[in-house]
């Protein structure tokens, strides 16, 4: 039944369409050209009727009129509306990323980014890497030998390549060579003044000078008076390298400081640090007193400088 539905269908369809094919059949093939698309033209302007009815009652539901003409320029317009909504869908949405072959602008460049970040990365980490090997090989006095990669690709090591530090490299390795010399050298007759003259002293404690220095005479450093247990001081930042007791000193600190400076603290009832301490200036490290029979209680305080003993008083004020 449907099958003959169809069949009735597709003939309406063809009486509709008759008067075009008549147009285009052998007959008229004798007119010229214009005349019968004078006479197509008309042919699709004539009107058809399309009536929806009841098959039981033929009771008409709906009907309209429409031409050959109508139909194609209809089915014309839904054709690039439809081609028009798929162009926007795919242009503007992210339906395109579906599309197999089609190229997605944004994940390119967000590639070419991580790719370019990542190659950086590497470039820094070698480059920390280089700088660390050669800091390793100045510190510890021996000669910069740079190893590279075989061209060819085989892994093995090349030595002996041509150094190639940078201006940087070379003032540093001056620099730590510089400080080491003058941590070696022991000339009686080097200036007063400690070889970073701009470093600031700060009072260990503040009292009456009992003793001053005297280096011939084998008083190495200077007796500041005080209170037991008073606070004694570090008078500038460094590492604690002797923090104990000895029997003619009593409780004694030593700090090495930047620049090859020691302080010595001695005489002290009880110490606040110990050995490998870092200590800032001004911190407190010790309580003073009057250990190994020394008295009074005081500081007896001893600045060292390149291995040498200093006056104090000539650098801080107490």
């Amino acid at each position: 039944m449907a099958f003959k539905k169809i069949k009735q269908f597709v003939k309406g369809v063809a009486d509709w369409l008759r008067p075009l094919r008549s147009i285009l059949s052998d007959k008229a093939g004798e007119l010229p050209f214009t005349k019968r698309m004078q006479l197509l033209f008309s042919k699709m302007k004539r009107k058809q009727r399309l009536v929806v009815m009841d098959a039981e009652n033929y009771r008409e539901h709906w009907s309209f009129r429409l031409s050959a003409l109508n139909l194609f320029v209809g089915i014309g317009i839904v054709g690039i509306l439809l081609m028009i909504i798929t162009f926007l869908l795919i242009a503007f949405t992210p339906l395109h990323n579906i599309i197999p072959g089609y190229t997605n602008g944004d994940m390119i460049e967000q590639t070419y980014h991580n790719v370019t970040v990542l190659d950086s990365i590497e470039t820094k980490v070698r480059y920390q890497e280089d700088m660390m090997a050669v800091l390793s090989s100045i510190v510890a006095g021996k000669e910069i030998v740079d190893t590279a990669e075989n061209n060819e690709g085989d892994g093995e090591k090349v030595v002996g390549v041509a150094d190639k530090r940078s201006k940087a490299d070379s003032l540093l390795r001056e620099e730590i060579e510089q400080d080491r010399l003058e941590s070696k050298s022991t000339n009686l007759n080097e200036k007063k003044q400690p070889a970073n003259s701009g470093q600031l002293f700060f009072p260990p404690t503040k009292g009456k000078i009992l003793s001053s220095y005297d280096a011939k005479g084998g008083h190495w450093g200077v007796d500041v008076a005080g209170n037991i247990n008073d606070i004694i001081k570090a008078a500038a930042p460094g590492t604690v390298v002797y923090a104990g007791f000895t029997v003619d000193d009593g409780y004694v600190v030593a700090v090495q400081h930047p620049g090859n400076i020691i302080t010595m603290y001695k005489h002290n009832s009880a110490l606040l640090k110990h050995n490998g301490d870092m200590v800032r200036a001004g911190e407190p490290i010790a309580y003073m007193g009057h250990s190994a029979g020394s008295g009074t209680p005081h500081l007896h305080f001893e600045l060292w400088i390149n291995g040498k003993t200093v006056d104090p008083l000539s650098y801080i004020s107490f």
